[in-house]
């Protein structure tokens, strides 16, 4: 029979809200000086980047909520650096497709690291990785809980060299858990009988609600060790946000056309076609728009749009994910298999095509587009009309001397149906607020960015930057010091209104422009 898991010894725990001077080595000057060094890079790690690393070097469980595109990775690849070369990272993602993604990444900065899941699980050198070698251990939560990674977890040695676990993309937890899909997302802290009491538990998202926050604080197990969260906030400048109505309801691609170039030709390259992620909600859709696009472009470019759904293979999905990172790939018509990590920095446009299932959603969608926050990228809700509040003129009943004026019968103005209401009133209300506010227009688009960051981060009392005040009780006699600093979204970010034109100006014609060597059949 084997040895029942050992629990290492548990290091000696930080005082939440102590004053006391911590290490030199874990200052935050120092953690951004050290990681710079260590990877070679051209910039300097942001605050909150080296805050979080030096709290989990020094014990702390943390949770923390960061925009897309805001560099959660180097937060994972600090973390195994600055821990020592024999520590050991486990990041759990929730695609195949992220984790060979993340693995690339960290490859690229010198980290050894390893991935583990159904593909490669028989094959003895990548346990041998993990277990003596790999920083960075990239796996699934159904690997984490299999019975294969139950015999790690049982390897004293293992645990000894295990410096973190990290949930990547956590919201997951949330959405995926609740009911047979992916049911494991609510089992992970079966794996804090393993670690104990000494190993800290990271969980990192950009959608955060507080009912979110709430399961993960359940789920996760945290209370019982010192915690640390933090809330940096989802502020994208580079991003120019539009809702609107689709016009055609058979094939809603058609709406977007104007996003192509005005002349279409031989003379046309691939650089002139914009770097777009279409979403769908069904893998017929995504065909339809791919054969659309295809008939709309010239016959030397159609091959540049490709549809992406969770029927490719898993090579196949890493080859989708290189040739659109390289260019030679320039629009995916794609499901939610595409929703979440996979780096691209350069997308230009990304449009959401139908009703989601929550703003997060759509957010972790949108995260797509400018990922380098430095590419100007338009991301496009399209939902169907009757998502839309009548508006009051709608419902009106017009005036007896203006149908006199235009010789029209006594009527009213039609008015919603039923069906309609019924159908916007089964919307998640932050969703529903979220499409009729972004509809009213530019000067209201200020007040749509706000309520997006409200709806899809948890709720704080936190008004000024930083801010350190504990805000309330998560368990007996331990205080939650969550989110010590927030970066409020106020604003779209600094933009005037003649480059929001310019970013809108080829969606502004109500009527989609079809290339003359469109094919209609």
């Amino acid at each position: 029979m084997p040895d029942p898991p050992r629990t290492p010894p548990r290091r000696p725990a930080p005082a939440l809200g102590s004053t006391r001077p911590r290490s030199p080595k874990f200052a935050t000057q120092r953690v951004k000086a050290d990681v710079k060094k260590a990877f070679n890079l051209p910039f300097d790690p942001d605050e909150w980047q080296a805050e979080v690393i030096s709290r989990v070097l020094r014990g702390y469980d943390s949770i923390f909520c960061a925009g897309t595109g805001y560099g959660k990775s180097l937060v994972f690849h600090g973390i195994a650096k600055l821990a020592g070369e024999n520590k050991a990272v486990i990041v759990i993602c929730p695609l195949k497709a992220l984790e060979a993604d993340q693995l690339r990444e960290a490859e690229a900065k010198g980290l050894r690291a390893v991935m583990i899941n159904e593909d490669n699980s028989k094959t003895k050198s990548a346990w041998a990785e993990a277990r003596t070698r790999a920083q960075m251990i990239y796996i699934s939560p159904e690997m984490a809980l299999s019975d294969s990674f139950t015999k790690l977890w049982k390897d004293g040695a293992f645990r000894e060299r295990l410096q973190a676990v990290i949930i990547d993309e956590a919201h997951c937890v949330d959405e995926w858990g609740k009911d047979d899909f992916r049911k494991q997302y609510r089992q992970l802290n079966i794996l804090r009988h393993y670690t104990g009491r000494d190993i800290p538990f990271v969980a990192c998202t950009a959608t955060c609600a507080t009912p979110t926050f709430d399961v993960l604080w359940e789920t996760l197990g945290y209370g019982d060790r010192p915690f640390w969260g933090l809330d940096v906030g989802c502020d994208r400048p580079n991003l120019l946000y539009d809702v609107r109505a689709i016009s055609n309801k058979a094939n809603p691609v058609l709406d977007i056309l104007n996003i192509l170039p005005s002349s279409l030709n031989a003379q046309t390259t691939l650089d002139d076609i914009p770097k777009t992620i279409l979403y769908f909600e069904s893998e017929n859709d995504c065909l339809q728009a791919k054969n659309t696009l295809r008939k709309c472009l010239p016959a030397h470019l159609r091959d540049v749009v490709y549809a992406f759904s969770s029927t490719l293979s898993e090579k196949a999905k890493t080859q989708t994910w290189a040739r659109f990172r390289e260019g030679r790939l320039r629009i995916l018509c794609a499901t939610d298999a595409a929703g979440m990590g996979c780096n691209v920095p350069d997308i230009r446009y990304v449009i959401v095509v139908g009703s989601p299932r929550s703003l997060s959603v759509v957010a972790q969608r949108w995260g797509r587009a400018g990922r380098d926050r430095t590419t100007p990228a338009t991301c496009i809700l399209l939902v169907p009309p009757w998502a839309f509040r009548p508006k009051p003129a709608e419902t009106a009943v017009i005036h007896p001397s203006v149908q006199r004026m235009r010789k029209e019968s006594s009527r009213k103005v039609k008015g919603e149906t039923k069906k309609d209401a019924e159908q916007r009133a089964r919307l998640p209300p932050p969703l529903e607020q979220f499409i009729n506010c972004g509809a009213a227009g530019s000067e209201n688009r200020t007040l749509c960015a706000r309520l997006s960051a409200q709806s899809i981060l948890p709720a704080d009392e936190i008004d000024n930057v930083p801010n350190t005040r504990p805000i309330g009780q998560r368990s007996a006699g331990f205080t939650l010091a969550r989110f010590a600093v927030r970066a409020h979204l106020d604003s779209p970010g600094p933009r005037t209104a003649s480059s929001t034109k310019s970013m809108l100006s080829p969606l502004l014609g109500t009527t989609p422009r079809l290339p003359p060597n469109f094919v209609n059949g």
